[in-house]
């Protein structure tokens, strides 16, 4: 695709960007040092945090419903560099992405479309390409080498990818035996360990370590209500104040609570609001509680929240009160966290 494009608007150049992650094979950073050497202008970038840290701040294993990893690990790291590059958001850049017929249906893509993960306009030029002609055409008219990945797999997945790909799953335990133990071991702690399995309402035979690890059964785990757990106690004052009882301190972090700064108090472990609407104040209490700290909002907000990655925590500041972040849709400790933080009403 650089190729194609490099071609049609030569001399200019659009910059190449490959997000790497710990996940990813190192083959896939020789093969970009490669074509910076052919003359493409390819810059390696970085996600805000990487797959363990994800799950030890408490997002859920991926699953084909839903899945995070795109946007947290491509998705942040592209992020960044558009703000790097002085955009006040992600529509004032636009994406082309290599995907082609084999990967996707055009039932759910189009050669143009608003990538609605990241809010980014995004073109798809190859979808009318099979694989096979894409590498017909990288050989015989670009003169391209191939990723040296391909020797060993049918495609670039990541080392821990749960693509039923019988290629890849013997190439990444036996040369990343380490990481694929510690990824399938935080899988069972969650599922196993925990005992969440018997409280799902899976038929017994869905049940077992094989069934889920052994054979990727974790890929269709659709989120149980078991896996809710009280963060914060609801009630109203006789004056009209809403008051949430946040369950544990460490919880309380106002730097969420600034797109309502005049409008509510800290009393110990309780936050008060005034003058919000109730369906706004649980937004903002859901966010707080169930931050990951993974940056991922900065989607909705370039010029007052950044990432900073000395600390690897969220930083909100010049807060104008928009409104843009009073909705659920780009908090990922909302949507992914595995242990959902949610709101009671005391009775």
């Amino acid at each position: 695709m650089a190729a194609m494009i490099y071609e049609a608007i030569a001399p200019d150049k659009l910059p190449c960007l490959y997000v790497h992650h710990s996940l990813e094979f190192p083959e896939n950073l020789d093969y970009a040092a490669e074509l910076k050497d052919r003359g493409f202008d390819v810059e390696v970038v970085h996600p805000f945090l990487e797959y363990f840290e994800l799950m030890k701040r408490g997002i859920g294993f991926l699953t084909l419903v839903d899945p995070w990893c795109v946007p947290m690990f491509i998705g942040t790291g592209l992020l960044d560099w558009l703000k790097r590059k002085g955009a006040r958001g992600p529509r004032e850049g636009a994406m082309f992405r290599g995907m082609s017929s084999s990967e996707y249906s055009h039932k759910f893509h189009s050669g143009l479309e608003l990538y609605s993960r990241l809010d980014l306009p995004c073109f798809n030029p190859l979808l009318d390409f099979k694989k096979e002609e894409i590498i017909e055409i990288i050989k015989e008219r670009y003169g391209l080498s191939l990723n040296p990945i391909y020797q060993h797999m049918d495609r670039t997945y990541c080392i821990c990818c749960y693509a039923p790909d019988k290629r890849r799953q013997a190439y990444s335990e036996k040369h990343y035996p380490q990481v694929c133990q510690r990824y399938y071991k935080a899988i069972e702690e969650l599922l196993f360990d925990s005992g969440l399995i018997e409280k799902s309402n899976l038929p017994a035979k869905y049940r077992t370590r094989q069934e889920k690890l052994q054979r990727h059964g974790f890929i269709y785990w659709r989120r149980q209500k078991a896996q809710d757990v009280i963060g914060a106690i609801k009630y109203r004052l006789s004056s009209g104040v809403l008051v949430y009882n946040i369950r544990e301190p460490d919880w309380i972090a106002t730097k969420h609570l600034k797109p309502l700064d005049g409008k509510w108090a800290k009393v110990g472990n309780e936050i008060r609001l005034w003058y919000v609407p109730e369906r706004i104040a649980d937004i903002v209490i859901k966010r707080m509680i169930n931050c990951l700290d993974c940056g991922f909002c900065v989607v909705e907000c370039f010029p007052c929240r950044r990432f900073d990655r000395v600390t690897k925590t969220l930083q909100i500041e010049g807060c104008i009160q928009c409104g843009r972040c009073l909705r659920l849709k780009f908090c990922m400790g909302w949507r992914h966290r595995f242990w959902r933080r949610i709101i009671v009403e005391d009775s």
